[in-house]
């Protein structure tokens, strides 16, 4: 069966990985799978997982027994406090080389180190055995990493999705063909503005990521990124990049938050007019547009928050809401020790993902902020709907705070 299906404590996960198709179906939706599996009964629900290809038409015998099969884990999975039974995403740095030369970055293409491929290759199985179905490959510069391809057919061979990051350096129609190859799936390419002058404000390499793009556009079989860092210095080219996003056909851009640099300090970070300002393009174009699509990832919480706003509700709730350090995903770094994310730098030595998972004080502790938030968070609005970056601890700037709480975001009005 193609489909990965993985229990959890309150529901059913699906990934139809090679397609980039997830679904979540939670206990009505499990009542009405269970119905149809005891009398073939039709439903809205069965029809729309025949739709997407989450079961087959005809089911077959053995489908079936293994749907059966799953239902029965849901009642008899554990997981730890505000967490998945396992990660959802493992993050690999592979290499803390780089060619380029970035403001802030301490990386450098001579002094750096590898991931010892041999300690990969066993996580990806791990991983494979815990149905972890996203597995995302990083430097420094991915594409000097010399066993990239190694693992990613290890990774396409599991069934498993994986995606790389690249600054476009090293990358022509050679590499690309070969990373076609290992079976990558998602290719994001790190690019903080639409020109140069804005993007060598924050990131090096402006031309070598446009030839990417482009080598990407012509070759269109890849799905592709732009890895977008929301910074004060680039906030208002926002409106541009999504216009030369559009120029080379990409899929998406994900926007980033602007992480501490390598002495931890907060680098440009947003204020309360910039997050909502922001907010309000990302509004306006998922409202006129389909393409490209627009992410943000999980930590940048204040602008999620804000996004899943209604007016009824706000839909940011949940373990996705925020910060996914320790609650859906992890890292390994480039020595081999288990870390909460990338940016999260507290390694742990444990000798495999379910311990660590399971054990680690760390995570532990990340998955108590609940009940050990700060002033700022009690007192604002999205308390209840946002979980930051924990890189910082409580000394993250936060632009609800800008105004010393979220006082500002109501006087400005909402974003809907």
């Amino acid at each position: 069966m193609k489909t990965m299906w993985r229990a959890e404590p309150n529901g059913l996960f699906a990934y139809l990985v090679q397609e980039g198709k997830r679904i979540f179906l939670g206990s009505s939706s499990l009542q009405e799978l269970t119905a149809w599996l005891e009398t073939s009964r039709p439903s809205p629900l069965i029809d729309k997982l025949y739709e997407d290809g989450f079961i087959q038409n005809p089911t077959s015998k053995l489908e079936i027994s293994e749907l059966k099969s799953i239902l029965n884990e849901v009642n008899q999975v554990k997981s730890p406090l505000r967490s998945r039974t396992a990660p959802e995403l493992i993050n690999l740095e592979l290499t803390t080389r780089c060619p380029l030369r970035c403001p802030q970055c301490y990386c450098d293409l001579y002094k750096g180190k590898d991931l010892n491929p041999d300690i990969a290759e066993k996580v990806i199985y791990e991983a494979a055995r815990l149905k972890v179905p996203y597995l995302n490959l990083s430097g420094g510069e991915t594409l000097v990493y010399p066993h990239l391809d190694r693992l990613l057919k290890l990774i396409n061979e599991l069934g498993l999705s994986s995606a790389i990051a690249i600054s476009g350096w090293g990358f022509d129609e050679k590499r690309l063909k070969e990373l076609k190859d290992a079976g990558v799936k998602e290719i994001y390419v790190s690019l903080n503005g639409s020109v140069e002058e804005v993007n060598s404000l924050s990131r090096d390499g402006y031309s070598q990521a446009i030839a990417a793009l482009e080598l990407l556009q012509k070759d269109g079989e890849i799905i592709t990124f732009i890895n977008w860092v929301a910074r004060n210095d680039n906030i208002a080219d926002f409106p541009n990049l999504v216009k030369l996003a559009k120029t080379f056909n990409v899929d998406g851009i994900a926007i980033l938050e602007s992480k501490p640099d390598a002495n931890m300090q907060a680098q440009a970070p947003l204020n309360n007019n910039q997050l909502l300002d922001l907010a309000e393009h990302i509004k306006s174009h998922q409202r006129k547009e389909k393409s490209p699509l627009i992410i943000v990832e999980s930590c940048f919480s204040p602008l999620r928050a804000i996004l899943g706003k209604t007016f009824f509700m706000n839909k940011n709730i949940g373990i996705s809401k925020g910060c996914a350090a320790g609650r859906a995903g992890v890292a390994l770094d480039v020595d081999g020790n288990w870390i909460p994310c990338r940016h999260l730098l507290k390694p742990e030595s444990y000798p495999s993902l379910h311990e660590y998972w399971w054990k680690s004080t760390v995570l532990n502790q990340l998955r108590q902020h609940e009940e050990n938030k700060d002033s700022k968070c009690l007192t604002c609005q999205f308390e209840q709907n946002c979980l930051p970056c924990r890189v910082l601890g409580d000394n993250y700037s936060c632009a609800f705070n800008h105004n010393g709480d979220g006082s500002a975001l109501i006087e400005q009005g909402d974003v809907n």
